[in-house]
């Protein structure tokens, strides 16, 4: 029950947040999911930096102004703030066509979604990684713990997992590490909502479905989402960052790319790695606003917001553990580019040296037939082969580049900066995760949108009211 009421708690300072800076949607349909990711960003980045920046310790009148600021931020704003164009098409549709195809997906997804939901809550912390460092870093955030070792835990496990999971503890209910997992699983369930919800909001229920039905179909996405590690996690959060980002190249409504940072932002949050993954994300989306919205000037106002609240979550993590250590991805790819690379990593590049092209062997093995991503990775290649000529008309290139730079990203990861984490299989699967949770929204966007009936979203709608004066002229 301390859960719920924490979790009601964080939903509604989520949805506070996104009236404040405009970007909810005006359905409840969709904000209600979108309103917990919100609130999980601002709880995680709002709290850490009052410890980590200002050193104002952790207890219940620090979680409880936390909460209480965005209905006060939504308070000032609500007479001159407006929605940058909230709604898309206008023509909501809610069930996908043809149901043959469409209801055993509906109920595969329905069914996955049960068992993650019961296994979760049912499971106890059980993974070495997890018990250090995962469901410790809650445990110490609601003790007040802020010595040397709390701070490193805290940092590694990212402000997201270590806030989110603790504000019941800190609100006065006991501990209980159920919080942690319970916190995955209930993202998991806001994002399959949420990709439902956005779909047949913008008229395209097949893409929503096809995105829960793609997610829901790798096994090992379905596994960690009932575990405390954080990779499913941050997953979930780049996963519906890139819902918004396909959404904003079929409807050109402004407000999702403001949404769509919104979420990057808290998958920036969610373990010491988000930030470096969604980094080529933000320079794709910024790009994409600048070329598509040359003409709203308001566009980049929540965007610019996000960013420089998200900066301040950067200074508070140097302020705890020291710029060295905030950035470690960072240090490890320039002593690797300089030759000076530790002692275990030179031992680990003899190890692949002697190994060969085992590393990279491993990561395609990952991907295509290990079994853990499903199929995934074979229908994104087969439809992109097949169906490129449809990237234009749907607008999905932007978010195809946003998509392969990730890819690189892990693929550098996994092959040249950590090889020796990939030969041991010990991170390279996860590691997957989150670029498979994008890769699946993607997908299901380029394959569902034309067994849609012709929409008419705003984009299209300006460039047939400019065409048309020269046909009258014709």
């Amino acid at each position: 029950m301390s859960f719920l009421l924490a979790a009601a708690a964080i939903c509604a300072s989520g949805y506070a947040l996104l009236r404040a800076i405009g970007l909810a949607t005006g359905r409840s349909s969709v904000d209600l999911p979108l309103s917990w990711f919100a609130g999980g960003a601002w709880v995680g980045l709002a709290s850490f930096t009052a410890r980590g920046l200002l050193g104002i310790p952790s207890g219940p009148a620090t979680a409880i102004v936390v909460l209480a600021l965005p209905a006060a931020g939504w308070a000032v704003a609500r007479r001159r703030v407006r929605g940058l164009g909230a709604r898309g098409d206008g023509g909501a549709r809610w069930l996908p066509r043809p149901a043959w195809l469409f209801a055993p997906m509906a109920a595969w997804t329905a069914a996955v979604a049960v068992a993650v939901l019961l296994h979760g809550l049912a499971t106890p912390v059980h993974t070495d990684d997890s018990y250090r460092v995962r469901a410790l870093a809650p445990i110490l955030a609601a003790t007040g713990a802020w010595n040397d070792a709390a701070r490193d835990a805290i940092a590694v496990a990212g402000p997201v997992p270590t806030y989110v999971p603790s504000l019941a503890w800190v609100l006065g209910a006991g501990i209980d590490p159920v919080h942690v997992s319970a916190s995955v699983v209930l993202t998991f369930l806001a994002l399959l909502t949420l990709l439902v919800a956005l779909g047949s909001e913008r008229g395209v229920p097949e893409a929503g479905w096809g995105a829960a039905f793609a997610i829901t179909s790798m096994p090992f996405f379905g596994y960690h989402s009932a575990s405390t590690y954080a990779d499913a996690w941050l997953g979930m959060y780049l996963a519906a960052a890139f819902a918004f980002l396909v959404a904003l190249a079929r409807t050109g409504a402004p407000a999702d790319a403001g949404r769509a940072m919104l979420l990057l932002v808290g998958a920036a949050l969610v373990k010491r790695e988000g930030e470096l993954l969604v980094l080529p994300v933000v320079a794709v989306l910024l790009a994409q606003v600048a070329w598509r919205e040359r003409t709203v000037r308001g566009t980049l106002g929540p965007i610019g917001l996000l960013l420089g609240a998200y900066l301040l979550a950067v200074a508070a993590r140097v302020a705890a553990v020291g710029a060295a250590s905030a950035f470690p991805f960072l240090r490890a790819a320039a002593e690797r580019s300089v030759g000076a690379a530790p002692e275990a990593a030179a031992a680990a590049a003899g190890e692949v040296a002697q190994a060969g092209p085992g590393a990279g062997a491993i990561l395609l093995r990952a991907m295509f037939t290990d079994g853990d991503l499903g199929i995934l990775w074979w229908v994104f290649l087969a439809s992109l082969l097949l169906l490129a000529p449809r990237l234009r008309r749907e607008g999905l290139a932007w978010a195809l580049l946003a998509l392969g730079m990730v890819l690189a990203e892990t693929a550098a990861s996994a092959t040249w900066l950590y090889p020796q984490f990939t030969l041991d299989h010990g991170t390279v699967h996860r590691s997957l995760l989150p670029v498979s949770a994008a890769a699946a929204v993607w997908l299901a966007w380029l394959l569902g949108s034309p067994i849609a009936p012709p929409g008419r979203p705003e984009a299209e709608a300006r460039r047939r009211s400019r065409k048309e004066p020269r046909r009258r002229g014709g």
